[in-house]
């Protein structure tokens, strides 16, 4: 399964159960901590997710797409239909690659607060998705090596942050996730480099991190 195949199917599994744990707490607050199961259950699970996904047509995007020169944009494709949400694929020429997704797990009313349940949760289930693709062995190890709230590229967005240092084929890549709010919307965005030059990585990056915060400042048109 390559990288692209990983971070849809363990996201679209940490939405069904990030929506099937609200449910239970009146679609309020945080949701318990995942259930840790077995490989062949998790599999089960995100090839019925991946079904049902296939059969969804995406919502319209909140905000406007950015289209960048040397990033080649994919079209959206939906996630199963209680997330209410899309995933789109940015990949650069140098091997970086981001996926964005957009998603609501039904809810109304999101806050845009960092410091909410809501937030905070989203970037916990992340972490547990990135702790299953150790589990079924797409990677051989996962190192989170640093998180705090920051801004995506140079905009003002603020958005939360996580990086860790993946290991596959005893090669090392970077893997950041950022979680924010807008508009009643979640949207977490996955970027994996191919190494851990994340200087060089921070300089592809930033001006998609930035068109993506900047058009996360007002509704698309």
């Amino acid at each position: 399964m390559n990288e692209r195949r990983i971070g849809l199917s363990l996201l679209i599994l940490a939405c069904l159960c990030g929506c099937d744990e609200r449910q239970q707490t009146n679609q309020r607050g945080p949701a318990p901590a995942p259930t840790r199961v077995s490989n062949e259950e998790l599999l089960r699970a995100v090839a019925g997710a991946e079904r049902e996904a296939a059969g969804t047509v995406p919502p319209e995007s909140v905000i406007k797409l950015p289209s960048l020169e040397n990033w080649i944009r994919s079209e959206r494709r939906p996630l199963p239909p209680d997330d209410h949400g899309f995933t789109v694929a940015y990949d650069h020429p140098t091997g970086v690659s981001v996926t964005l997704y957009q998603f609501t797990r039904g809810l109304t009313e999101i806050p845009d607060d960092l410091t909410a349940d809501e937030a905070q949760t989203e970037m916990r289930l992340a972490k547990f998705g990135i702790e299953q693709a150790v589990q079924l062995g797409h990677w051989q190890t996962a190192e989170e090596t640093d998180n705090r709230i920051a801004t995506l590229g140079d905009s003002s967005r603020r958005a939360l942050w996580s990086r860790h240092k993946l290991t596959v084929g005893g090669n090392a890549m970077t893997s950041d996730t950022h979680v924010w709010v807008h508009a009643n919307t979640f949207f977490k965005l996955r970027c994996t480099g191919q190494s851990v030059s994340s200087e060089t990585e921070t300089s592809i990056l930033s001006p998609l991190l930035t068109a993506l915060g900047n058009a996360s400042q007002s509704q698309a048109k």
